[in-house]
């Protein structure tokens, strides 16, 4: 779709040479690319800004902002399905010059979308605990939101940029104007919170710029469609663009929902599944990304569609084949230039926004783990804003087998490695997106270059054949469709979903069922100043939740119990406490009013009537005489003494006869066989050895020394001899707190470990072999193992000091030989021919070599032949 290219190039060569010409066109290419984005950014921070004068509570906030933010993102997930079918359906439309279909298109994509959107955000934000009046506008702004993307479908089609600019700028400044008013002077309509207002005045100026960019599409095409829904046949011809729109914005977005299910995240409202940060993090960094959209949209179709058209009218109609051919070579170069450049403007922008991003959230003294959530998150924006323009770029060729598998590798690789990431704990999230976002990017730099190969020839070989769109069914769907059946089908969903009308009646507390009120105090509030649904004037319920579900007793989702808004225990994931109790002060687990010990929840025993049982226990475990959690015997209430032992002298801790230190119930160590351990430590942490309560290096039984009072004594050595410095046994000099160096030696140069001068490999403390009286042994090998002859870590046969070689990573070379020279078979110094590893049979000679008329005879008790070879030699 070529419209909004060629109107933005006149832009730019009209306004070239006057002073901040080009800011109209900019303007205008930012509206039509990035509408929605702008307006949600700029209504949004404007609306919080504002709040903030009258303190709605971080609890409200979030509930605002998650509600804009399902709305944002499951919008596009919705169209993402319409987006790419219907922008094809309207280009065949304009190639084949049928303008006048266009209208009727519009016109039943804003029906087939408002109502499946109607239907899901219903279904959806019925479930939750929020107001009627909230619940409606969040189904309005969901509805709006998917139309509004709808719409910038045919925007790009429209001349007059004035229009567009002015339906953006009026509902962003309506937006913020309503929610200033609403939020300063009290309405006395639905008695609703501030939040619905702030909602309801981003809703309105939304609105109001869907309805007026509507009206001006509706104005500029006119003509009747006979079939309002004949896009939808295109889905037999290609669905392929179903899922590629679909696959890329799961992509961009599941890694938020993989977040939901294994993150930091929890349910406000009954309704929304959220986890603040990362959210906030992940949508402001799409917003840096912006820049590439809009130069995307300004220069690089300013500058590609010109040359792409050509290359086609080269190929459709007058070209040769050296025409086609620099057509195409003139295209692919200023593809290339632009996405290289657009890259580069983006990285410097993205890096930008990182490096001050710490001094902004400084600044306004925002959470830094949000700050390092931010920082990844641009970059992952950064990748998969321009997977978006290479595939855009495919679908220019109809390379939609491409399209595909790009957006396959962004979706599927951003579900797994998140929940990778997620599972390795919240210091790795949102690397999960980073990876597969970048390497979605690397596929992509990969195949694009690849597709001008053989584009000549794909695009030849495609005009034998033409796309086969429609199909029986699918035409009369539409067709049913455009008699207006989904009134019918509105109809069906409000019956089916719409409940039975009930009569007016009082429940137990009082209330009518219908309006509200209370019949004995005549208000919507009881005796003890709650409403029906049980929240006070201030909109606190009994337990301290609001009707987001924040707990405004503990400033948290969870009351003082630890339970959240549905009644979950935040420790053990289920309806009741570790003990047993759920919210109502009732044991799940003994189904009764008390524990499986006795005790109620406030810790009253039902036998004795107080808090000690017959015994003198508590429901804590501590004990009535000691105040500590064993009595005067040593023993808790399970029976097990501070050793972990119980009467049976089993430990119930390392499960086994011993407690963690080695000691058994009598206190009798289990490796030395005496009243104390390796170090002189008795069961209770006295050192025998040195009579006091530290080893002879003057460490305790938990490693503190007695003069630095840290785990390392004065000259760094912990009781384990590790060295605070290297993490290691040995010091930066390489000698331990014994003295000894790794290979043995003392500082008097004696080996302790061979009792000698010389290590186990024949060295001694300078290095120097006994044998050789070199600096390396018979094999070549330094005290190193580092081969000097060979220069390497192998001898001249490829063995290391081991006696491993290098190819085969095993004791034999590929011949069957070790480094010995014994054979692998045989086990001799010879194979089964005779032969030893050099090639000598046992005679010295080399194969083939022999005399002819040599006797091998029998040898003399010298080693001699009758004719006087040696057997050792020739």
């Amino acid at each position: 779709m070529a419209g909004i290219g060629f109107e933005l190039k006149k832009l730019f060569v009209e306004e070239k040479n006057e002073p901040f010409g080009n800011i109209r066109a900019i303007l205008f290419s930012s509206a039509i690319s990035v509408g929605p984005w702008l307006i949600t950014i700029t209504s949004l921070n404007l609306l919080i800004l504002i709040s903030k004068d009258i303190n709605i509570g971080t609890a409200n906030q979030t509930l605002f902002m998650s509600t804009i933010f399902y709305a944002f993102t499951f919008s596009q997930i919705l169209t993402s399905a319409f987006q790419y079918l219907i922008t094809r359906y309207i280009s065949d439309c304009i190639f084949n010059k049928k303008i006048e279909k266009i209208r009727g298109t519009f016109i039943g994509c804003l029906k087939l979308v408002s109502i499946i959107a109607f239907f899901i955000s219903y279904i959806f934000i019925n479930r939750g605990t929020l107001s009627i009046p909230y619940k409606s506008v969040s189904i309005l702004l969901f509805v709006i939101m998917c139309l509004s993307w709808i719409t910038m479908i045919f925007v790009s089609l429209l001349k007059k940029y004035k229009v567009i600019l002015f339906s953006f700028f009026l509902g962003n400044i309506v937006s913020v104007s309503l929610g200033y008013l609403f939020l300063k002077y009290y309405v006395p309509i639905f008695n609703e919170s501030p939040i619905f207002w702030m909602l309801l005045s981003y809703c309105i100026g939304i609105g109001i710029n869907f309805i007026l960019t509507s009206m001006y599409i509706l104005r500029s095409f006119t003509g009747k469609s006979k079939n309002q829904f004949e896009f939808l046949t295109y889905l037999n011809g290609y669905f392929s663009l179903v899922l590629i729109g679909m696959l890329y914005i799961l992509g961009v977005w599941g890694h938020v929902f993989v977040n939901w299910i294994i993150g930091d995240s929890y349910t406000i409202s009954g309704t929304f599944r959220i986890s603040p940060l990362y959210e906030v993090a992940v949508f402001y960094s799409y917003c840096t990304a912006m820049p590439a959209i809009i130069y995307f949209t300004v220069f690089l179709e300013t500058k590609f569609l010109p040359l792409y058209k050509e290359y086609y009218k080269m190929i459709c109609k007058k070209g040769n084949y050296s025409e086609i051919s620099q057509a195409l070579d003139k295209m692919k170069k200023i593809v290339f230039q632009e996405i290289f450049y657009c890259m580069e403007l983006q990285f410097l922008i993205s890096f930008s926004c990182v490096l001050i991003a710490n001094v902004i959230f400084n600044e306004f003294d925002m959470n830094t783990y949000l700050l390092d959530l931010f920082r990844i998150s641009v970059f992952s924006s950064f990748s998969a804003i321009f997977v978006s323009i290479i595939i855009t770029l495919f679908l220019y060729f109809d390379l939609r087998l491409q399209s595909i598998i790009l957006a396959s590798t962004l979706f599927f690789s951003s579900i797994v490695f998140s929940y990778i990431f997620g599972k390795l704990g919240l210091e790795f999230v949102g690397m999960g997106f980073f990876s597969s976002s970048f390497i979605s990017l690397i596929v992509a730099i990969y195949m694009f270059p690849k597709i001008f190969e053989t584009l000549n020839y794909t695009t030849m070989f495609r005009q034998n054949f033409n796309q086969k769109v429609g199909g029986r069914y699918l035409k009369k769907i539409s067709l049913w469709l455009n008699s207006k059946i989904y009134i019918l089908i509105l109809l069906l969903f409000m019956v089916i979903f719409g409940g039975k009308i009930k009569a007016s009646t009082y429940d137990s507390r009082g209330f009518n069922s219908k309006t509200g009120n209370n019949r004995n105090t005549m208000s919507p509030y009881d005796n003890e100043g709650y409403d029906i649904r049980g929240y006070t004037k201030e909109g606190i319920n009994r337990r301290g939740f609001n009707i987001t579900g924040w707990n405004e007793q503990t400033n948290s989702p969870y009351d003082y119990a630890g339970f959240d808004f549905s009644e979950v225990h935040k420790d053990t994931g289920k309806n009741y406490d570790e003990r047993g109790f759920d919210v109502n002060l009732y044991n799940i687990l003994t189904n009764s009013y008390y524990d499986k010990l006795g005790f109620n929840y406030i810790g009253i025993h039902r036998e004795t009537g107080k808090e000690y049982d017959k015994n003198g226990w508590n429901y804590y475990g501590l004990n009535e005489k000691t105040k500590d959690y064993y009595d005067e015997g040593g023993w808790n209430r399970e029976g097990v003494n501070r050793r972990g032992f119980n009467k049976e002298e089993w430990n119930v801790e390392t499960k086994s006869k011993y407690d963690v230190y080695g000691f058994n119930f009598l206190g009798i160590h289990k490796d030395t066989g005496k009243n104390y351990d390796e170090r002189g430590f008795n069961a209770n942490s006295y050192n025998l050895l040195t009579n006091s309560i530290y080893d002879e290096r003057g460490f305790n039984h938990e490693g503190i020394h007695k003069d630095t009072e840290t785990e390392y004594n004065k000259y760094g050595w912990n009781y384990y001899g590790l060295n605070e410095k290297t993490k290691d046994y040995y010091d930066e000099e390489g000698w331990n707190w014994n003295e000894i160096n790794r290979k043995g030696f003392d500082r008097e140069g004696w080996n302790v470990e061979t009792k000698s001068k010389y290590d186990y490999a024949g060295f001694d403390f300078l290095g120097v072999h006994k044998n050789t009286r070199k600096k390396y042994d018979e094999r070549g090998f330094d005290n190193n193992q580092y081969n000097i002859i060979t220069k390497s870590l192998y001898d001249k046969y490829g063995f290391n000091y081991d006696g491993i070689h290098k190819d085969t990573n095993g004791y034999y070379d590929k011949n069957g030989w070790n480094y010995y020279g014994l054979n692998e078979k045989t086990k001799t110094y010879y194979d089964s021919k005779g032969y030893t590893r050099e090639g000598l049979d046992k005679y010295g000679y080399k194969k083939g070599q022999r005399p002819a008329d040599f006797d091998d005879g029998e040898y003399d008790k010298y080693g001699f032949n009758k004719k006087g070879i040696y057997k050792k030699g020739y």
